[in-house]
């Protein structure tokens, strides 16, 4: 009874305490005493909740590891609080910098407790289980090739179907986050004194969709051997010859080239030259050297995914600013926390195509431990991003309530794994859902706090 109960304590007291690291590095305090009283009493629960979980890790068998956790974790936030406390009544010189730093590190101590305790907890072994329940690891010939759907003639399809072909060519799903990302950046341009005019948000929105559709197309032309064997993707248009390689190639172009002629003329140079890399990065650098060679794809390969926030920002101001690199490195390390859902739950799929994914060559529970890991530090470089911006308290409650969405959607992927695959599977691609309602999220926040309410 008490082992469920002291996971949901650390969840919370994860939560707590962000929650009062996100606050303090955002313009809270400015908000009024009222925030500020708010602040302090959120302090007291969060003491007395990690003084309980600490009382119950030491009355219940757990691992050394969460003992030892759990009352280091208390230690420091009692520290910590007594600093702060100094520092308010003018006892000792307070200085928020150090604060902060304290309070990070207490999150983060934290964070790893848990990750033990739900390791420990789950007590199966989990590298990697196949979808027969056998448990033996995935390898990459351990299922036979899929053959892909039969060949159409190209001059057959319909005009209809033929531009669903191409428009499936530019991976629109991935274009609103992307686009959401590029606004944001426009918004901390503005925040950071920056003037917006309509013309350059339409003209940088115009020409970052046809950017990720240039690369998106040179990314299915480059993947369609193996997109033919991954059941996930042995539909897509170039793998089953709806789209001939040549066309595709020739509609990459062209995409490339709009894109270009609309980011020069109507944004700068700058955001131009930074589209043109996003497009390199994605199409060359992950796609093909990155992806199929090193399980650091992911990782390594976010960069991409993160330029556009560097985009919008350098088309409003024609620099790139701390804010806009800020925002960068919460994306690339949220990368990996979101796709590696997506690489547990079709694991089977990429251990086909022979692609070097974690969870297929180091294991599921390797990639439970990255994905939490990397969340840890996305919500850290989250904190410092309002520490260095005028973000206030819609951005801290924000990154904190969708933040604990997403630990608790990783924390029951665990619980579905004893339950079979197919659990397994539905709960890996709840918590790549959580993570994409985290940063759609947070960066609505951002546009509301720099542009709505400025």
């Amino acid at each position: 009874m008490d082992r469920p109960r002291l996971t949901t304590l650390l969840i919370w007291s994860v939560v707590g305490t962000y929650l009062l690291v996100a606050l303090g590095a955002t313009a809270a305090t400015d908000a009024g005493s009222a925030v500020v009283a708010v602040h302090h009493a959120s302090a007291v629960v969060v003491g007395v909740l990690l003084a309980v979980t600490a009382l119950l890790a030491h009355r219940t068998p757990v691992s050394r590891g969460v003992r030892i956790g759990t009352v280091a974790v208390l230690i420091a936030y009692l520290a910590q609080a007594g600093v702060g406390l100094a520092g308010r009544t003018d006892v000792v010189p307070f200085h928020g910098g150090i604060h902060l730093v304290g309070g990070i590190g207490v999150f983060s101590v934290l964070l790893v407790t848990l990750v033990i305790r739900v390791e420990t907890v789950a007590g199966v072994p989990i590298d990697d289980r196949s979808p027969s329940g056998s448990g033996d690891r995935v390898t990459p010939n351990a299922f036979a090739g899929t053959a892909p759907p039969p060949a159409t003639d190209d001059g057959s399809i319909r005009f209809r179907d033929r531009v669903g072909a191409y428009l499936e060519l530019t991976k629109p799903r991935l274009m609103w986050l992307l686009c959401l990302l590029a606004l944001a950046g426009t918004g901390l341009a503005v925040a950071a004194g920056g003037e917006l005019d309509g013309v350059t948000v339409v003209a940088t929105l115009g020409g970052g969709v046809l950017a990720i559709g240039a690369a998106g197309t040179f990314n299915h032309v480059y993947e369609r051997d193996r997109d033919r064997k991954m059941r996930r993707t042995a539909d897509r248009p170039i793998a089953t010859d709806r789209v001939g390689v040549r066309r595709a190639i020739a509609f990459a172009v062209g995409l490339v080239i709009a894109s270009m002629a609309v980011m020069v003329t109507l944004v700068n140079a700058l955001a131009a030259a930074l589209t043109a890399a996003a497009i390199v990065y994605y199409a060359y650098v992950y796609t093909v050297l990155l992806k199929p060679t090193t399980k650091w794809n992911t990782v390594i390969g976010g960069g991409s995914g993160a330029l556009p926030a560097l985009i919008g920002y350098a088309a409003v101001t024609g620099t790139v600013g701390l804010p806009a690199v800020l925002l960068a490195v919460v994306v690339c390390c949220w990368t990996p926390a979101h796709f590696y859902n997506l690489a547990i739950a079709h694991r089977e799929d990429y251990a086909r195509a022979e692609y070097p994914m974690l969870p297929v060559v180091a294991g599921v529970r390797t990639a439970r431990q990255r994905i939490l890991g990397w969340l840890g530090v996305t919500l850290i470089a989250a904190v410092l991003l309002g520490a260095a911006t005028d973000l206030g308290v819609l951005y801290a409650l924000t990154t904190t309530v969708l933040g604990a969405v997403f630990v608790r959607s990783v924390i029951r992927q665990y619980d579905a794994t004893e339950r079979g695959s197919e659990d397994e599977r539905a709960a890996a691609y709840r918590s790549f859902h959580a993570s994409n309602a985290y940063l759609g999220a947070v960066l609505v926040a951002i546009l509301v706090e720099t542009l709505a309410l400025s």
